[in-house]
C-alpha cells in the first residue's frame, strides 16, 4: 500500500500516543507526547503536524512549531523548549521551525518516510517564508560508542562519514548541518545529549 503524508487530524491522536511509546522506548515516560500534547499541537500550529499514513494505519509523525532564534540557539532541554509537551513557546511570528519531533514505526523504516516527512517541514518552510528549521538531533548510536571517544568526538565522525549514526546520518543526507552539542537535551537512558541540527533552504 502507499505511504501518504497529510496533516495530522484530531482522530490520528489515539494511535499517535501508541506510537510515541513503540518507537521511543528508551525514553523518560515524562518526555513522551500525551493526547493532550498532541491536541494542543493542532490547536497551536495545526500546518506544522504531519503523519505518515498507510491505509488508516499511522507509521511515521511529524511535529513542529515556530520559534525565535532568539530562543532556539541558547542551550535549552527538550522539556524546556517543548514545554513539558505543550508547544507554549510557539511564536507566530517565529522565524525557524523548530522540528519537536519525528518518528518512524519500527516496521516501515528504511522505506524513505522520514525523508518525506522532512520534505513536509521543508515545504511549508518555504511557504511561510522562515529562515529554516532547527532541531536536537538525538544520538542513539553513541552508546556502543561512549567508552571510546567523547561525544564531540563521535559527532565529528559522523559528519565526516566515519561513523553511521541512525539519527544524525539521515538527517545530514537531508541538508542539516551541526552547529554544536546540546548537553543533557534529554532524559535518555541510552544517550542525554543530542546535536544541535540546522536546515536552510
Amino acid at each position: 500500500m502507499t505511504i501518504v503524508v497529510v496533516q495530522t487530524r484530531p482522530e490520528h491522536i489515539p494511535q499517535l500516543v501508541i506510537h510515541q511509546q513503540v518507537c521511543f522506548p528508551h525514553l523518560h515516560p515524562d518526555d513522551h507526547f500525551d493526547a493532550e500534547n498532541f491536541a494542543n499541537h493542532l490547536r497551536l500550529f495545526p500546518e506544522g503536524q504531519h503523519v505518515a499514513l498507510d491505509g488508516d494505519r499511522v507509521v511515521g509523525q511529524s511535529s513542529t512549531f515556530r520559534i525565535s532564534g532568539e530562543k532556539v540557539f541558547h542551550h535549552h532541554t527538550f522539556e524546556e523548549i517543548v514545554d513539558h509537551g505543550n508547544f507554549g513557546n510557539h511564536d507566530p511570528a517565529g522565524e525557524w521551525l523548530y522540528g519537536a519531533d519525528m518518528s518512524v514505526h519500527p516496521d516501515y523504516r528504511g522505506r524513505g518516510i522520514s525523508r518525506m516527512l522532512y520534505d513536509a517541514r521543508k515545504a511549508l518552510i518555504r511557504r511561510l517564508g522562515l529562515k529554516g528549521m532547527v532541531a536536537g538531533g538525538m544520538l542513539p548510536g553513541y552508546a556502543a560508542y561512549r567508552d571510546q571517544m567523547t561525544v564531540e568526538e563521535y559527532v565529528d565522525a559522523v559528519v565526516a562519514g566515519r561513523l553511521t549514526d541512525p539519527t544524525l546520518t539521515p538527517q545530514l543526507r537531508n541538508g542539516f548541518t551541526v552547529r554544536g552539542i546540546i548537553y543533557n537535551h534529554i532524559r535518555d537512558s541510552n544517550m542525554p545529549h543530542a546535536a544541535l541540527i540546522v536546515w536552510e533552504p
